[in-house]
């Protein structure tokens, strides 16, 4: 067993957002550690990708904050996945590698097949396959629970990017230069949704409770849906937003970065709902009680918006 490093107390600062109605928390992480992917447990525990430090990151439900570094050295993890188990995964961009944290604490590395392709998005299933973006080459990649793994090429040039698993077990991609969403079942079937928008520079998605994909557009200040019965749409939101997340109850949660806000987005009537936050948040993930997690800033800093009644 690989024992964790940096083990400390939660630091917490109280901040109250009562034009949203929401308050948020501040957590402090060990300087240098340049969070950059975020994801939340069942339990509540709290994993971020620790870019600047080669390091897979924990925030328990107790509040206390551990790093686990990947053994080997010059990684960047940048995206990160936990299954129900409370296994957590993350994909290396510089060693082209995975790595994983068992519930019990124990770090594996993973190969994700050969070397290469900048491994940047990754997602995973309850059963434990993990998807993840090679977007140097254009393919995204499956890794079977047995440990094969296999490749699915997009048009070259198209980058994909983010990515996310459906209860279907297919998974879905953004292209950043092929301006398309696309959906790779599980017997590798490849269909395309071309955005309505040129040049929307789609960055991340997530699956919402009803099965619906919503994905965000930075270039264009806008977020797109495609339905449960595969029809795409559009929203103007503002503020460019780069990352994104669904709550269960279906409200859509997007980071905005330059604009230093939190954005919510109702569904059913199409408003926004503004959260301000003491830094520009670069990613978000929504907790099974609603509660909402963002990276801020640099990444040595964490968000908690906790929903108020």
């Amino acid at each position: 067993m690989r024992h964790p490093r940096h083990p400390s107390l939660l630091a917490l600062a109280f901040l109250l957002a009562p034009a949203t109605g929401f308050s948020l928390d501040v957590v402090s992480l060990p300087p240098g550690t340049g969070a950059a992917g975020i994801a939340v447990a069942p339990d509540g525990t709290v994993w971020f990708s620790a870019q600047f430090s080669g390091a897979l990151g924990r925030v328990s439900p107790s509040g206390e904050v551990s790093l686990f570094p990947f053994p080997s050295r010059d990684t960047q993890p940048l995206a990160v996945a936990v299954q129900p188990d409370g296994t957590a995964w993350s994909a290396d961009l510089a060693g082209g590698r995975l790595g994983r944290v068992a519930p019990d604490g124990t770090f594996t590395e993973i190969s994700t097949g050969r070397a290469g392709g900048e491994p940047t998005g990754l997602a995973v299933s309850a059963d434990g396959i993990v998807w993840f973006t090679r977007p140097a080459e254009g393919r995204v990649g499956q890794r079977g629970s047995d440990g094969t793994v296999r490749e699915f090429a997009l048009p070259e040039a198209s980058e994909p990017t983010g990515i996310a698993v459906a209860r279907d077990g297919a998974a879905w991609a953004v292209e950043r230069r092929g301006n398309r969403l696309v959906r790779i079942s599980p017997d590798g079937e490849i269909t395309a949704w071309p955005l309505a928008t040129p040049n929307a520079q789609p960055d991340a998605l997530a699956v919402a409770p009803d099965g619906s994909v919503w994905a965000a557009l930075p270039n264009v200040s806008r977020i797109a849906r495609v339905s449960s019965k595969g029809t795409l749409e559009e929203f103007a939101v503002d503020g460019a937003p780069a990352g994104i997340a669904v709550a269960p109850d279906g409200t859509v949660w997007f980071a905005a970065p330059t604009a230093k806000k939190l954005g919510r987005f109702l569904p059913g009537t199409g408003k926004v709902v503004w959260t301000p936050l003491p830094d520009g948040p670069v990613a978000v993930s929504a907790a099974g009680d609603g509660t909402v997690w963002v990276v801020l800033g640099i990444g040595d800093k964490l968000g908690r918006i906790v929903p108020k009644e």
